[in-house]
């Protein structure tokens, strides 16, 4: 099982004295992502952290735990006995998550618990990051991918919200670890856990739930028809049986398989270019709240797509420049465009990035490298395509990249149909860092050979 190659990798790791150095400086750099995640968690406030997304998050928990309904009102706060009206604008598998610990009204102990966790989580995915991206880079390289992924500024603040960011990508490294472990050696117990743990993602984040389809198709083209197609079906089925409890209990509740309000908003959101409604600097970020033919544009999913295809039909050069170009630039921008501003989803009244000096040296540090990183990455997602880099990598580093990359061009042409919003982008973060050493390291190594072969020339 995939736990057991686990253990076998920190064995290898603790066992090699030409990996000593790099296994003092992961311990180091997760010493000191914990030392960020814990003083920032303590001294961030949150102006108002129940509000929008965050309300109904913890709304679902409180109504599922207390009043065994799957609702996102507010009414049964002041009034245990209010008739509850079920609903499912919301997957639940953010609010099963906060459950756990909502055993009363709001709180700050509540919530208090809850971001503790977040923190704990955001914190192991560093450790879990390292062995995956160990899966395709050399030691130092992993550790310095683990680096950038520590001193994030995104990540380490998104565990002061009551959002889906930190579990979410929780769930996506540990989903890309086991992908990394099936290719190492496939087996249908993998597999399984590889389904299983896709499903729970995407009941935190819908926008997963078309991703296993390419995973089956790279399992098929990586192993075979055959022995690709077992593993595929498996992977399938299980992120099937996942999903199934909450597809079913929507038929049965509300006679559908899901309310389409947040797929509709998705798109209608992503249709103004540049966030602005008719270019006007007050509908930044909001463009939709500014238009007023928005209640009509999302009637259904119908409509807005057909709103979006007359635009494109009377300004076809603005709109195409819009979708295929400026959305992922905004998608992959570095502000939260709909928060605070910077790397803050909803406003803050204090943070250690204004009062502490070492905060806002990481902050500038990765600020300025963000680009970089961005253009490598791109540049990265495409190589590992071309026959060069399998040349250059054994068949299940191949394999394992490509996994990632699919993953992080999923995401991009996924919000450059719908909304582009940067705070998306979030979980991908050590995906886009890995991605980045390796199209470093990848030219290193292309450097160094190239090199050889003059002297020998």
């Amino acid at each position: 099982m995939s736990r057991w190659h686990f253990i076998t990798d920190w064995r290898d790791l603790m066992g090699s004295r030409k990996a000593l150095g790099a296994w003092v400086i992961l311990g180091l750099t997760i010493v000191i992502g914990l030392c960020l995640r814990s003083q920032s968690l303590d001294e961030t406030r949150v102006i108002k952290p129940l509000r929008a997304d965050a309300r109904d998050y913890f709304m679902y928990a409180y109504n599922l735990r207390h009043q065994d309904t799957y609702s996102r009102q507010t009414a049964s706060l002041s009034d245990p006995g209010y008739r509850l009206s079920p609903d499912a604008v919301r997957s639940p598998g953010y609010p099963l998550f906060l459950s756990i610990f909502v055993d009363g009204s709001p709180s700050s102990r509540i919530i208090g618990n809850i971001l503790l966790t977040q923190m704990v989580l955001s914190t192991l995915t560093l450790i879990v990051a390292f062995f995956l991206f160990r899966s395709f880079l050399s030691n130092y390289f992993a550790v310095s991918a683990v680096f950038f992924t520590a001193l994030s500024p995104h990540l380490i603040v998104a565990n002061s919200y009551l959002l889906t960011e930190t579990l979410f990508c929780f769930l996506l490294v540990i989903i890309l670890w086991l992908l990394s472990d099936l290719a190492k050696k496939p087996s249908a117990g993998k597999a399984i856990m590889i389904g299983l743990a896709m499903g729970l993602a995407s009941l935190v984040r819908p926008a997963l739930q078309y991703f296993p389809i390419i995973v089956a198709i790279l399992l098929v083209f990586a192993y075979g028809r055959r022995k690709g197609l077992q593993l595929s079906i498996i992977v399938l089925v299980c992120f099937a049986v996942v999903l199934s409890p909450w597809i079913i209990r929507n038929l049965i509740t509300l006679g559908a398989v899901s309310d389409d309000t947040l797929k509709i908003n998705f798109i209608h959101h992503g249709m103004y270019p540049d966030f602005k409604y008719d270019d006007l600097p007050n509908s930044y970020g909001f463009p939709y709240r500014y238009d007023p033919r928005s209640k009509e544009i999302t009637r259904n999913t119908a409509s807005v797509l057909k709103e979006i295809a007359n635009r494109f039909r009377s300004e076809p050069e603005k709109y195409l420049n819009w979708y295929i170009i400026r959305k992922p630039y905004f998608f992959w921008s570095w502000e939260i465009i709909q928060g605070q501003g910077d790397v803050f989803i909803y406003p803050v009244s204090r943070t250690p990035y204004v009062s502490k000096s070492y905060f806002r040296w990481t902050h500038q540090f990765m600020y300025y490298l963000h680009w970089v990183m961005v253009l490598l990455c791109g540049l990265g997602c495409l190589l590992v395509w071309t026959p060069a880099v399998k040349k250059q990598y054994p068949e299940t580093s191949v394999c394992i990249l490509r996994f990632v990359s699919a993953l992080l061009l999923y995401f991009t042409a996924l919000h450059m149909i719908g909304a582009p919003f940067p705070r998306y982008s979030v979980p991908l973060r050590p995906f886009l860092y890995s991605m980045a050493v390796f199209t470093f390291s990848l030219l290193l190594k292309s450097v160094n050979t190239y090199m050889r072969t003059s002297r020998i020339a």
